[in-house]
């Protein structure tokens, strides 16, 4: 089916004429039902006729001399652009030059046709309105898309404002069976979940307040977690340094990678410094695909070593290691190194 079978097989298209000549506006009509197609033509002449007609909104398509008594088809452009921006408007002239052409066109008019050449203007109007109707098409699949996205974006942060208050409601409870708790391990382990259940918000509102629910700063997160837990420590003193670079992942991987980090830098800080003072280095980086996240000071004695390790042997450390694919070192012979993890990434650009 050919663009004149398609439109004039749909419905009567409604055509308004601005032109002052009867003689020219009916051979405009004849020229557009001689190509087959079915058009209703209402021509009008003056200024206050035409912005009246526009307020009318079935027009398929405008059809406008450029020169009028007391108006011209520059004037009446700039009214359809204003008021109709959709609709197509062709200039229909005896005389357009190249540059008035030219100027006619930046000024939104979708094309123009020579009045001694009105055998052109059925494919010239077919073309106007084809490419109004994809206009038309694409803008109302970008509304929907546009609704689509609101809805799921007013779903996200629904989501997101009920797990923070979750979250905040647990560590509450926690907060108070620690406090009535009758002996010290009790409250150890549950000043231990509270922790966990700390780093889990702090995941949680590093992936939703930063740059959406795609990716994870885990290098501002693991910055973050190290020297919040620092200065949490009254003594000794321990100061945290990074060689770090910036890393995005997956947030798929966000809970887990908070709870993993979080289980290894509360180790590190409870079991390898003892009494001594020190620095708490905490490196990042990814390399083929491969990220390296390594805890190291200046020295580390074997029994700090011994110790951290034997306080990171848990269920806990092992489950997360095991879901991340994390390979986790405590190297004997780097007295420097405390820790070493390595695991798969895809990073997220």
């Amino acid at each position: 089916m050919d663009r004149v079978t398609a439109f004039s097989s749909s419905r009567t298209l409604r055509v308004l004429l601005l032109e002052d000549s009867a003689l020219d506006a009916e051979l405009v009509a004849e020229a557009l039902s001689s190509a087959g197609l079915s058009v209703s033509v209402e021509r009008v002449i003056l200024e206050d006729e035409f912005a009246r007609a526009l307020r009318d909104d079935s027009w398929d398509l405008v059809l406008a001399d450029y020169r009028l008594p007391g108006f011209d088809g520059l004037n009446a452009l700039a009214l359809v652009r204003e008021h109709r921006p959709e609709l197509p408007f062709i200039f229909v002239s005896g005389a357009l030059g190249e540059e008035v052409a030219v100027e006619a066109l930046k000024r939104g008019a979708t094309d123009y046709v020579l009045k001694d050449r009105l055998d052109r203007l059925p494919a010239t109007v077919l073309r106007a309105l084809a490419e109004a109707r994809e206009r038309s098409e694409r803008r109302q699949a970008q509304e929907a898309l546009q609704k689509l996205l609101d809805e799921r974006t007013a779903l996200l942060h629904e989501l997101d404002h009920r797990v923070k208050n979750n979250l905040q409601l647990l560590l509450s409870l926690i907060g108070i069976e620690s406090r009535h708790a009758e002996d010290e391990a009790t409250s150890r382990v549950l000043g231990r979940m509270r922790e966990r259940l700390q780093a889990l918000g702090a995941a949680h509102r590093d992936l939703y307040d930063g740059n959406g629910s795609s990716r994870f700063d885990v290098t501002g997160f693991a910055r973050g977690l190290c020297e919040e837990r620092i200065a949490a420590i009254d003594d000794p003193v321990i100061t945290p340094e990074f060689d770090i670079e910036a890393i995005e992942v997956e947030a798929a991987k966000a809970a887990p990678m908070a709870l993993l980090f979080n289980e290894i830098i509360v180790n590190a800080l409870t079991h390898a410094y003892g009494e001594r003072h020190g620095k708490l280095k905490l490196a990042m980086r990814v390399r083929d695909g491969r990220l390296l996240f390594q805890l190291s000071d200046d020295a580390f004695s074997s029994e700090e070593k011994r110790a951290a390790r034997e306080g990171a042997s848990g269920t806990v450390l092992k489950g997360l290691a095991r879901q991340l694919d994390a390979h986790v070192e405590w190297p004997d012979d780097d007295p420097e190194v405390l820790v070493r993890v390595v695991m798969p990434v895809q990073e997220v650009g």
